[in-house]
């Protein structure tokens, strides 16, 4: 057996510096070592970083930051562990474990990316990420020119409420992390890709519990549900198998869970209580920890969390009170702040639900999400407001809308910051189990305004019922809504061997979507994005869809 539990994993990736995540079966310390490849520099230095693993509810992982590195280059890497018995090299299934570091920020060269969501090991249907390995491995010789940077999961990495084969829905730390190990090691294909290719993650609402959080009473009628284990265990094994990874690069001391894991390292304690009295007082609003995140490509990244930081009642407020929103006023200050930095450059922001979603059914979320007379002075306006926002709240759970035109006041913030900027805005989602790409504008006519681009690539292994299926397509007609003050559009789709339009401009199948960011000539922090969607054919991936943009 393996002394590697799970991975090797690429994780957080600068031009000059990478994580390596590992989980092993036994506490250890972990060697890495890194060295150009041999195309790159034949005689090149060995960089090596060692750590002691971290405890976590008898489970034993590391997160290895390795420095120095040379940008827009290729490292290979090995992963040892020693323990009394001596020093061994994890195997890791004798895959080939390499990365490359992103470009410098000043390169102005193109930026591509993988990115979709939604993987349900129970599925019975094809695995888009799992042929993304064997994808990657045939243009190996292109690697260069055809590999992506970095892949974005943005949602649903495991389905803990869907575990599939009669199993019960995960409640537990062991649980929780015994379905992560699963999704990534269970398939080799996958194994390898997680060992190669920089990744980064976010969470939707399976990696917990189906909803979470999709109205502002949800989460009180969990705890009265007794859920509070689940969603703190949930939580750990959230941060453990995907936040630590995003934010490792970070110092200690900008992140309490980071100085959990530092201390646990230095003192061989078990970091599971720490963790959970830590997670518990986040689950209470007695403190903030934030899950958002960005990533210094060019164009730069700001990957928001749109679930655990919506918009909840306090102890003493009324649940009805509280205005619904996708995200909180700090996170949208953070992102406001972020864009002003970034106002002279095409951005990217990863939302694990879609901003913009087809015409008609974002003009129903968007009038779901109305909230008249709540606020008014007028006793019985108020109470009328009151009862149409819990029969809103019902019919928002009913339908599933939680996408961010349900969320009325982070709606009209979104909408806003496209009046502050002259760049573009691209945003990349899945959650929805359909693939399809739409632009919105505030003022149609005037040529030198930003645009909002919205690209969907889901599932990567799932299906959509045939109810939900019926209704997108039912409304697949209408190509453009003005609603909410933006003017939207459904963007075009062929077939990039054809060049005919796929019907209804949409996907509904397995998919892993390719993006590439192409500096526009003679126009300094622009962007030029194209959008390639790779699906099944007879179990290889290939070319399916290509936006027009």
């Amino acid at each position: 057996m393996s002394v590697l539990r799970v991975g090797p994993l690429v994780r957080a990736i600068r031009s000059d510096s990478v994580t390596i995540w590992t989980e092993w079966y036994q506490p250890c310390e972990v060697t890495i070592s890194v060295r150009l490849t041999a195309e790159q520099g034949v005689n090149s230095e060995t960089i090596t970083v060692r750590g002691h693993t971290v405890t976590v509810g008898e489970r034993h992982y590391a997160l290895s930051l390795l420095t120095g590195l040379q940008a827009a280059s290729w490292y290979d890497y090995q992963v040892q562990r020693e323990t009394r018995h001596g020093v061994s090299v994890a195997d890791a299934q004798a895959m080939l474990q390499c990365f490359r570091t992103l470009d410098a920020p000043d390169s102005h060269t193109p930026l591509r990316l993988a990115y979709g969501s939604c993987r349900r090991l129970s599925a019975e249907t094809g695995d888009a990420l799992s042929a993304f390995g064997p994808w990657l491995l045939r243009h190996w010789h292109e690697r260069e020119t055809r590999w992506p940077h970095l892949l974005l999961m943005i949602g649903d990495q495991i389905y803990a409420d869907e575990p599939g084969e009669r199993k019960q829905a995960a409640q537990t730390f062991e649980e929780f992390a015994y379905m992560y190990e699963q999704a990534w090691t269970a398939d080799v294909n996958v194994r390898q890709l997680l060992a190669m290719l920089p990744t980064y993650t976010i969470f939707d609402d399976h990696e917990i519990m189906n909803d979470w959080n999709i109205t502002p009473t949800w989460h009180a009628e969990m705890l009265r549900e007794g859920k509070e284990q689940t969603f703190i265990d949930g939580l750990v094994a959230y941060w453990l198998y995907q936040g630590w990874g995003n934010i490792g690069l970070q110092e200690a001391d900008s992140h309490p869970l980071l100085q959990i894991m530092q201390q646990a390292a230095q003192n061989g304690q078990d970091a599971l209580e720490p963790l959970r009295a830590l997670l518990r007082q986040s689950l209470y609003q007695q403190i903030r920890l934030q899950w958002h995140y960005t990533i210094p490509t060019a164009p730069p990244i700001f990957v928001t969390d749109l679930r655990t930081d919506r918009a909840l009642p306090h102890d003493k407020a009324n649940p009805v009170d509280v205005v619904p929103r996708i995200m909180s006023e700090v996170q949208m200050e953070a992102l406001r702040t972020w864009l002003r930095v970034h106002a002279d450059s095409t951005v990217l922001v990863a939302c694990s639900v879609p901003a913009i979603l087809p015409p008609l059914i974002g003009l129903a979320e968007y009038i779901t999400g109305l909230r008249p007379f709540q606020q008014a002075r007028i006793r019985f306006l108020r109470l009328l407001g009151h009862k149409l926002a819990a029969f809103q709240e019902k019919l928002a759970i009913d339908l599933s809308f939680d996408h961010w035109p349900a969320f009325n006041d982070t709606w009209r913030e979104l909408v806003a910051l496209l009046d502050t900027r002259r760049y573009d805005i691209v945003m990349l989602s899945g959650d929805v189990h359909f693939s399809y790409a739409m632009s919105a504008c505030r003022h149609r006519w005037r040529k030198r305004s930003a645009t909002l681009y919205q690209l969907v690539a889901s599932p990567f292994r799932n299906i959509l019922g045939l109810r939900d299926e019926q209704l997108v397509l039912g409304q697949a007609w209408m190509k453009r809504a003005d609603f909410g003050g933006l003017h939207a559009r459904v963007l075009p789709m062929r077939e990039p061997a054809t060049r005919r339009r796929v019907q209804h401009d949409m996907l509904f199948e397995n998919v892993v979507a390719l993006v590439t960011c192409q500096p526009r000539s003679g126009e300094r922090g622009a962007y030029d994005i194209q959008q390639v969607y790779l699906g099944l054919v007879e179990e290889e991936l290939q070319e399916v869809g290509e936006t027009v943009m």
